[in-house]
């Protein structure tokens, strides 16, 4: 982290917690989109995040763990808690006037996967013809010992969804209820995918042969729906050997060779099946007037952030340097995910989600209490998870932001 901004990390966390309040309009900047906090009148009202945060024809939703939302009671088995869950994202769905026929994306996080099949059966009875995008993986441990927990995102426009389908046989068989990819307008969202080969889902040992096979499976998906690497705007890559971090990058890197997009890179302990890998994206149709990468938007050319379509999204930042504890590291970390928001001429209030993976969901309380002095107001959506724990890294986060 840059050294200025340490020197200046109380007063831009100060800024940075002003939520509610819209800052001085910056030059230049177009029109925000409509935005909207998105909560059923029976969900709690004390919780430091938003149930879902609704931002032009776009809806982001939290996570939403496998427990009744006004009762806190967590059912039995993983399929009373994937339908709980379903059905708790149907409440915000509802409140927002959409339904389960508007999810493009979904993010699926496991307990263990030995529930993937009984998730996905339940998971699956919730769309009756086309299905979102999804991801699914193994964290470490989930909020409140939950079994469970699936964040999704919305969008309005029915007739402006399609569903992008790839040659039969030119990716590998799905292992679940998800599409290969997901128009919502001139967005499109990918599931995640690993390096099976789609004759038979043959999969290289090597991780770097996976990372390989893996971009050969999204270029394949991006290509039928007319996109490039140059399009995506967004990654993750969740791995399952942090030792092996170095042979990802080698292999990861030559599908960007002038600037990756905005990354995160999250350690977790098992992926579907046998894969050592997973990477989703999000892509953009091109736009005239998009910004190109600069070099001082970058580290180890991974963008900070891109903006495409309206929306900001920034990579996965760490603050390890700022000290051994929770609470300094995670001040760091808001810290630069609100630099670079201001880099864009955007504010807080136009943050609409943040995903948090810690390394110990001990430091929940922690964790909840400082967000709500950073947002005391109008809070985005949020998803949490453990992942593994890194090198002295106690939190990492990153942001979608909206114009």
């Amino acid at each position: 982290m840059r050294l200025t901004l340490l020197a200046l990390l109380p007063l831009s966390l100060l800024q940075f917690g002003c939520a509610g309040q819209e800052p001085a309009p910056t030059e230049g900047r177009a029109p925000a989109a409509t935005r909207q906090i998105i909560k059923p009148d029976h969900f709690p009202k004390d919780r430091p995040y938003s149930f879902g945060v609704q931002a032009g024809d776009f809806l982001y939703l939290s996570g939403q763990l496998g427990r009744h939302i006004s009762t806190g009671v967590q059912p039995e088995g993983i399929d009373a808690q994937t339908r709980q869950a379903m059905e708790n994202i149907g409440e915000v769905l509802k409140a927002g006037g959409m339904d389960y026929a508007n999810l493009v994306k979904c993010h699926v996080y496991l307990d263990t996967m030995d529930d993937y099949t009984g998730m996905n059966q339940v998971y699956g009875s919730f769309f009756s013809e086309r299905v979102p995008a999804r991801t699914t993986v193994e964290a470490v441990a989930l909020p409140q010992g939950a079994g469970v927990q699936i964040s999704c995102i919305g969008f309005r426009d029915l007739t402006r969804i399609s569903v992008v389908r790839p040659a039969e046989g030119t990716l590998p068989a799905p292992l679940g209820p998800y599409s290969a990819a997901v128009w919502a307008g001139d967005t499109l969202f990918l599931s995640g995918m690993g390096g099976q080969f789609p004759e038979g889902r043959r999969l290289p040992e090597p991780l770097g042969e996976q990372v390989s096979q893996t971009l050969v499976n999204i270029k394949t998906t991006l290509e039928a729906a007319g996109l490039g690497f140059e399009d995506v705007v967004a990654s993750n890559v969740y791995i399952t050997r942090p030792g092996e971090a170095g042979e990802l990058a080698g292999a990861y890197a030559p599908a960007f060779p002038s600037s990756a997009p905005p990354r995160g890179l999250i350690v977790l302990p098992r992926l579907p099946g046998a894969i050592k890998a997973e990477i989703t994206f999000v892509a953009t149709r091109p736009e005239e007037d998009r910004p190109g990468p600069s070099a001082a938007d970058e580290t180890e050319g991974v963008a900070r952030s891109r903006s495409a379509r309206g929306v900001l999204y920034t990579r996965t930042e760490s603050a390890r340097e700022a000290g051994p504890g929770f609470e300094e590291q995670f001040r760091a970390v808001l810290g630069q995910l609100e630099s670079t928001l201001r880099d864009a001429g955007l504010a807080p209030a136009d943050i609409v989600h943040v995903h948090v993976y810690m390394a110990d969901l001990a430091d929940m309380d922690s964790m909840n209490r400082i967000f709500r002095e950073t947002f005391p107001q109008h809070a985005p959506a949020r998803t949490t998870i453990q992942e593994m724990p890194g090198d002295g890294e106690r939190v990492k986060a990153s942001l979608v932001a909206t114009r």
